[in-house]
């Protein structure tokens, strides 16, 4: 059997310069983020336990309860001029929703409305200045 991947060299990652209130809005100014990112993940929300174990019970019983919203995280080179990572300094200083557009090189991916919980950045010696975005997503994930 061959292996099946989906390779990462040339994914576009975009974000609304405006606030944005669906996950793929047509009429959107998109800003590339692909430029300074080498890294983002992907975290779905874990869902909340609901115990319903019962007197009959031979041992605890759980079911699934409404999920917390899922994270992503940007991570890559920091640059002040960049209109995307403006976008998104901005969106954690106002508290704006933003939607996102991630595709792969397939022409398979995902769109998204997030709001930036964190922005930071890191300096070392002999290196780049580096900067890392966190988002709270805002609904489910949308194949595009």
């Amino acid at each position: 059997m061959a292996s099946k991947y989906e390779l990462t060299q040339g994914t576009k990652i975009l974000v609304s310069k405006a606030a944005a209130t669906e996950a793929n809005p047509t009429s959107a100014t998109w800003l590339d983020l692909g430029g300074s990112t080498t890294e983002f993940s992907y975290s779905g929300g874990q869902k909340a336990d609901i115990d319903v174990t019962t007197l009959g019970s031979t041992e605890q019983e759980m079911t699934n309860g409404l999920p917390a919203p899922g994270e992503i995280t940007f991570s890559g080179n920091w640059v002040i001029e960049d209109e995307a990572q403006k976008s998104l300094r901005s969106a954690y200083d106002d508290d704006a929703i933003h939607a996102f557009k991630i595709t792969f090189p397939s022409g398979k991916g995902y769109a998204f409305l997030a709001e930036v919980r964190q922005n930071s950045f890191s300096v070392a010696t002999s290196g780049v200045v580096t900067a890392s975005y966190t988002l709270r997503m805002k609904g489910k994930l949308v194949e595009i």
